[in-house]
């Protein structure tokens, strides 16, 4: 029997009608080898029925504790493919327009609870023959580094992998006693308060080094709706290298100072720059290298990023030192802050404090505590293959919420770093201008290399 971690509790908590917290993965693949040069969603269907003893929060289904005394637990159970694995199809032409409204419509739409907590969707119809599969997963079973652990569980290093014979039976367990979770909860209400008191010196340290409650008000930071828009961007590896070793800086300081870029032009097309540089979120993996158990291992820092800075020059160097020094501060308080603070919190009211959380951001008569989630996920460098077609791309897509109306995260794959962001439909309409934008902006830095 497995319970939610803290981290996870708070996701579930923080959704509602208009907020999702799944993450999701969109692969675009080239099926012309395959029979009939197609992917079928029947061969989807077998190859995860082939994976699934490999893949537990795919198997996992939620259970709530009575009166929401304590953290949910996940309880093993039966997976009806026809169900979680999906065909659609976009009309002609099947232009990447297309595919990106495809995407954000879905990725609008909330995981059945009822059910484990994941979709998988074959979208049929791309220009060229080729298709994509997008895969959602609830950030509550899987953080960034555990989704892309599930994402290499479903791809190949060759197109037919030998698989190894006599795949494990999937067991279901029987759900938790609720007499047990009953008792569990009631003993943990009363340890609580002792918990958050050991908890509060380290959590008020950590929370002393973060620019809390500074960021300037944009027009992301306000409630969000329910609907999505969808940028997409794909830009070469090696190049985001060559500028890294040029101004000795990380591949994840370029990132940073390309997205700066890219939103500073957004702000000054849409006359809302700020004379403050925007404030963004940045996960942190806790994760040591290798395999490791799912739900969440992660903290965050809070980081200015240069969209004050004119010149793309002084934004690399900008992001580096801002980088630096919330990493530094990070490691020398205390490196799960995050966790902590929610620890803090009884689970009875771990909902009432995200919705008062998010409200904070989105007050008027406050600033807001950050801008814009800006993450980075590892991918794999080598060539892969999904049920036999070969993977082109991989694009990484993760949630918004109130006062956090963009998102935007990269993943590395064979050479390419793309870039998936999320967008509130109403607040940035045009959020692919964003995604070209970070392309453009990598480009002006190369031309500063081979100068």
């Amino acid at each position: 029997m497995r319970q939610v971690d803290d981290l996870g509790a708070m996701y579930l908590a923080a959704e509602n009608s208009r907020v999702t917290t799944h993450t999701a993965a969109l692969v675009t693949v080239d099926p012309s080898a395959l029979p009939d040069g197609r992917l079928t969603v029947g061969m989807v269907r077998a190859m995860v029925r082939d994976r699934l003893h490999l893949i537990a929060p795919f198997r996992w289904r939620l259970v709530r504790v009575p009166l929401g005394l304590d953290r949910p637990y996940w309880a093993e159970t039966g997976v009806d493919l026809d169900f979680h694995v999906r065909e659609t199809a976009l009309p002609p032409p099947g232009d990447e327009a297309q595919l990106r409204e495809q995407v954000a419509r879905i990725f609008s739409r909330q995981l059945d609870r009822s059910r484990p907590l994941w979709e998988m969707y074959l979208i049929q119809g791309l220009a060229h023959g080729r298709a994509a599969v997008l895969t959602k997963v609830h950030h509550a079973a899987a953080d960034g580094r555990t989704g892309a652990q599930i994402l290499s569980i479903l791809t190949d290093p060759v197109p037919h992998p030998d698989l190894p014979p006599g795949a494990e039976q999937v067991v279901t367990s029987p759900p938790p006693n609720t007499t047990a979770m009953l008792i569990h909860g009631l003993v943990d209400l009363v340890r609580q308060p002792l918990r958050a008191w050991a908890d509060l010196p380290g959590v008020l340290t950590g929370l002393e080094e973060q620019p809390i409650f500074g960021a300037p008000r944009t027009s992301f930071n306000r409630r969000v709706s329910p609907h999505r828009r969808i940028g997409l961007a794909t830009m070469t590896l090696n190049d985001v290298k060559r500028v890294k070793n040029r101004f000795t800086v990380s591949v994840n300081d370029v990132v940073m100072a390309i997205a700066a870029g890219a939103l500073r032009r957004w702000l000054l097309e849409h006359d809302e720059l700020p004379a403050d540089p925007l404030t963004a979120v940045v996960p942190v993996s806790l994760r040591g290298s290798g395999p490791s158990s799912y739900g969440n291992q992660l903290s965050a820092v809070v980081v200015r990023i240069p969209t004050d800075e004119p010149e793309p020059d002084g934004r690399v160097n900008a992001a580096h030192q801002a980088m630096l020094t919330a990493l530094r501060d990070h490691r020398a308080t205390a490196p799960d802050t995050l966790a902590d603070t929610i620890r803090l919190v009884s689970p009875v009211l771990v909902g009432l404090t995200a919705q008062l959380l998010t409200g904070l951001n989105t007050w008027a008569p406050l600033t807001p505590a950050m801008n814009v989630n800006i993450s980075n996920v590892p991918g794999p460098p080598d060539q892969l293959y999904f049920a036999g077609a070969r993977v082109e791309s991989m694009v990484p897509l993760a949630g918004i919420t109130d006062g956090l109306g963009l998102n935007i995260t990269v993943m590395s794959y064979h050479g390419e770093l793309t870039a998936g962001i999320v967008a509130d439909r109403d607040q940035v309409p045009d959020v692919q201008r964003i995604a070209d934008w970070m392309a453009e902006e990598l480009a002006v830095l190369l031309k500063q290399v081979d100068d």
